[in-house]
């Protein structure tokens, strides 16, 4: 079974076959990377690879030739993209991609997408409208319509696929961003607001179990929708306090109730204050807006009709996901 993966040297693309490696399955792996792209952790594993590239549509169709199973995880992650770039790389590339593989007569195509694409919803699942509340989620929408498109109209054998916010060892990003700007903040226990809303993270290994269990049922996965996520939701407080006692802040002492009316007003000085300096950004740049909202989402379906399993706890995960950046330097604090 010859299955090709974008994405490859991203922080999903890479646990996955790493993996999928461990499981010793009956699989030939492709790698579909840029010519630029890092690969010495995977250049040590039996894999091959191929040419992809998100923004060169014409190295698609040659990279799924002769492939059983397409897994997609290549897209543009980066929140503050412009709408263009978002929507070439995660919308166009993503509509090319899955009509090369319809050409190509591949048996299973695969989409990453995100809860981000329904956004902020209150124990979301497969049925729930979407209502994306950024230019990320509106362009992973806009790809799971087209390519939905592609399946009701000619066929194509797709599952899609929704981890909610995915954290832990390999993650350069969202996570390890918040983590980072909570050591360097000098205002990291500032809480604007009444942070009740919730939050949905969940670990890397349990997302890539979800995804390795879609592959090795295809009976079941192809023509469905599975959200991928923890049992639990973080409540917003809870996200950071969490956080801070595994940076050794045993108590966590949260201004609370801090007036939004006046975090509005001051953020964005803030934000920019910390970009010059160099001191990481207080939480995420667009913190004010998220922390006045809530999103969740149910993994009922993926538990009951692939035995989705999820294990690893938010504790335990912040815990390897601190651990794993104090090893790589990524932290200047010491346990």
């Amino acid at each position: 079974m010859k299955i090709l993966v974008t994405g490859a040297t991203g922080f999903i693309g890479n646990a996955f076959i790493q993996a999928l490696i461990a499981k010793k399955g009956e699989y030939d792996i492709y790698c579909a990377i840029r010519k630029t792209s890092k690969k010495e952790d995977l250049e040590k594993l039996d894999v091959k690879f191929v040419n992809f590239d998100l923004i060169d549509y014409r190295t698609f169709s040659l990279a799924v030739k002769g492939k059983d199973i397409v897994l997609h995880f290549a897209a543009n992650y980066n929140f503050e993209a412009s709408e263009e770039s978002l929507f070439k790389q995660n919308v166009e590339a993503t509509k090319k991609l899955a009509e090369a593989c319809l050409e190509a007569k591949v048996k299973h195509f695969i989409y990453c997408s995100s809860t981000e694409a329904l956004g902020i919803v209150v124990n979301g699942t497969e049925e729930s409208n979407y209502n994306p509340d950024e230019v990320y989620g509106r362009s992973k929408m806009e790809a799971e319509k087209a390519l939905l498109s592609l399946q009701n109209e000619h066929g194509l054998p797709l599952t899609i696929v929704r981890p909610s916010g995915v954290y832990g060892p390999g993650d350069y990003y969202v996570f390890t961003e918040i983590i980072e700007s909570m050591e360097r903040s000098i205002i990291r226990r500032i809480f604007p607001g009444s942070p009740k809303g919730t939050i949905h993270f969940t670990y890397i290994d349990d997302v890539v179990q979800g995804f390795i269990k879609i592959v090795e049922n295809p009976n079941k996965a192809i023509g469905e929708i599975f959200i991928l996520a923890s049992d639990e939701p973080q409540v917003w407080r809870e996200l950071f306090e969490v956080i801070a006692v595994e940076l050794g802040n045993k108590s966590p002492r949260f201004i609370p109730h801090f007036p939004m009316i006046i975090a509005r007003i001051f953020w964005p000085l803030i934000m920019n204050f910390y970009k010059r300096k160099g001191l990481g950004y207080p939480y995420i740049s667009n913190a004010i807006k998220k922390i006045q909202t809530s999103r969740n989402y149910a993994n009922t379906k993926a538990k009951k009709i692939l035995g989705f399993n999820p294990t690893v706890d938010y504790e335990s995960g912040v815990e390897k996901t601190v651990m794993w950046m104090r090893e790589q330097g990524l932290l200047t604090d010491k346990p």
